[in-house]
């Protein structure tokens, strides 16, 4: 299995974004068994869709959280972070109109790839939120916190 089991390990001390966290893997698990299985894309579908759904509101969150972050010393891990969220997003896009994004020709090749990807923004949220929550950032509604952030252009957001 590709997919990675949830663990403690995984935990970052934040409530929503680790119960989000633990979601998508065991979503992400369920899809990877089933596409095993699959013949097509549009196999997939039922389950690509709760999974999608959470996926988007996830980033969009984490995003606005990690937007309160100093810019001047996260500012470029945090729009490679962003634009990492884009990929997923603009992939699960695709996959939800039934086809699989350009330059993967199976459904178990998008999905090592697509996985891989989704297990190093794990890996990198451990930074991150971590960051977040040793600065005291890790909740929304301090809006001064995040004035001086210029988001990184060309990204649109989550």
């Amino acid at each position: 299995m590709r997919t990675l089991a949830w663990s403690e390990h995984f935990a970052l001390g934040h409530e929503r974004i680790d119960r989000e966290h633990r979601r998508l893997l065991e979503l992400s698990a369920r899809i990877e068994a089933e596409a095993e299985r699959a013949a097509s894309v549009e196999d997939i579908l039922p389950l690509c869709r709760d999974f999608f759904r959470l996926l988007v509101a996830h980033c969009f969150y984490e995003e606005q959280l990690l937007r309160k972050l100093p810019r001047d010393r996260f500012g470029d891990h945090v729009d490679e972070h962003c634009r990492g969220h884009a990929r997923l997003i603009k992939q699960a896009q695709t996959v939800m109109t039934g086809h699989l994004p350009t330059g993967f020709e199976s459904l178990p090749a998008f999905l090592d790839a697509y996985f891989e990807l989704m297990h190093d923004l794990l890996v990198d949220d451990t930074e991150l939120v971590g960051s977040l929550i040793r600065e005291g950032y890790h909740r929304l509604g301090t809006p001064e916190a995040s004035q001086s952030w210029l988001p990184f252009r060309g990204a649109s957001p989550v």
